[in-house]
């Protein structure tokens, strides 16, 4: 269960049980980005506080979380539903240069779904550094991200930790990360969020538990069911059954079944599934070290450039055993965070900056079809100017990381690059639908969100 899923119970324990502990528990709560909590967690909140003092802090200006149907009109509506409400508004932008705050403020002024309001600039700040460069290729464009970055690090004394570059997909973001490398500039990808949205990579996983474990029941019971309409949930009911009657483990009774040691019917079908299982991990033990594992592990059952791939082929240049490379892949998935020490430049997409800020920020790919992302097809026309519009709030996020430190010599560096072209391959695996193609090349068009960041903004040159 994931914890989003927990709300639903949360919410309805606390709702059918008024003289619940909980509904008391408290004097003070304090909620930060109270706009990207969907409904049910509003109504968490608010069970929790009837006796408590409520403090929510948040601004529908940088909501980007409706995959989880996150309702950023509730913070707007929030002192009509709740009474004996005090408003505090902050309108200064402390971190930001003043020309981006005079940009942002431009761009998210072309959202409907919003009180009009600005950002009031601090004249202390500065205007700050703003480059806007289109270049002929994404080849062309990661060499001169690279290159810009070390300059700053080589010539102009940043430390790699204070840039920060942001591209929304791991085609733009890890041809950056190569050249940095091959520059010796330190730098950090984090693409992992996506790499167990599909079943294969999943498969793999759990292939790769039971090799370091097993007796790991979680794992085999996915991979039994695995590929199965009903998860051949009948046969193993048959198997806990055995389970439960004799204290076996469920590996230990499949190993029976499958050596002809013991017969439960109706279970055959679960027994040819899980003689494969052993068969591969019996044939994975064979590997002479990880890289070789790693090899016959996903063989061509993952996709080269599927982001469960990518990962685990680096993480394994640092792993020992099996075991140390499931270590760090559970750690790297389902501990994704940006750690509050980094030595690196740090290479993500704007979801996961929030929260961030830097002197030197670098938007890259700031092309249709990133930035803004492709509407969906089946959308109506209301839901596509919603996805349009937290879209720009995504970009406003962007922006608004470049933090401005004058007295240190950080007048706060904003970089928004494009491109016009990248290879047809990039494109479709970024599900960028270009303008026109022409000989395995993807031609698009630079970001409606650049011109519309208004007259603080300098004009776009080549790179």
């Amino acid at each position: 269960m994931l914890i989003g899923e927990i709300i639903p119970y949360v919410y309805r324990y606390l709702k059918d049980n008024p003289a619940a502990p909980e509904r008391n528990l408290y004097d003070y709560v304090l909620v930060d980005e109270y706009q990207d909590l969907n409904k049910a967690e509003q109504g968490v909140v608010d069970l929790l506080c009837e006796a408590a003092n409520l403090c929510i802090v948040g601004d529908d200006d940088q909501s980007l979380y409706s995959f989880k149907f996150a309702h950023p009109a509730g913070i707007r509506e929030f002192p009509a539903t709740h009474h004996v409400t005090t408003d505090h508004q902050i309108m200064e932008c402390r971190r930001c240069p003043t020309r981006i705050v005079q940009m942002a403020n431009s761009l998210i002024a072309n959202n409907r779904d919003r009180e009009p309001r600005q950002l009031a600039p601090i004249p202390a700040n500065g205007p700050g550094d703003i480059t806007i460069k289109q270049y002929q290729t994404l080849e062309d464009e990661a060499v001169a991200i690279a290159d810009l970055i070390a300059d700053l690090v080589n010539n102009q004394g940043y430390a790699p930790e204070e840039i920060l570059v942001l591209a929304q997909r791991r085609s733009v973001g890890n041809p950056i990360h190569d050249a940095l490398t091959g520059r010796n500039i330190p730098s950090k990808s984090y693409y992992q969020e996506g790499a167990l949205e599909n079943h294969a990579a999943q498969e793999r996983l759990a292939i790769l538990k039971l090799v370091v474990n097993p007796q790991d029941r979680i794992a085999l019971r996915w991979l039994l069911g695995y590929g199965s309409g009903d998860f051949r949930t009948g046969a193993y009911a048959r198997i806990r059954a055995r389970c439960e009657q004799t204290g076996m483990t469920p590996w230990d009774v499949m190993a029976a079944l499958a050596n002809g040691n013991l017969q439960i019917t109706h279970t055959h079908h679960l027994v040819a599934r899980f003689k494969a299982i052993r068969d591969e991990i019996s044939e994975l033990g064979l590997a002479g070290n990880v890289q070789q594992f790693v090899g016959r592990w996903l063989g061509e059952q993952v996709a080269a450039d599927e982001p469960f791939q990518i990962l685990a082929r680096e993480l394994s240049a640092s792993a020992e055993t099996p075991a140390g490379l499931l270590e760090a892949l559970i750690t790297a998935v389902s501990l994704p965070d940006i750690p509050p020490d980094v030595a690196e430049v740090r290479i993500m997409s704007l979801h996961k900056s929030k929260g961030l800020s830097s002197p030197v920020v670098i938007i890259a790919g700031c092309v249709e079809g990133l930035l803004p992302t492709a509407p969906d097809v089946d959308a109506s026309p209301a839901e596509r100017q919603a996805q349009l519009e937290e879209q720009r709030r995504l970009f406003f996020v962007g922006l608004t990381r470049v933090k401005a430190m004058p007295g240190d010599n950080r007048p706060g560096v904003l970089v928004l690059t494009s491109s016009r072209s990248m290879s047809l391959a990039d494109a479709m695996q970024s599900k960028i639908r270009p303008a026109r193609v022409q000989y395995g090349r993807a031609f698009v068009h630079t970001s409606r969100f650049i011109r519309e960041l208004g007259p603080a903004a300098p004009a776009p040159e080549a790179g």
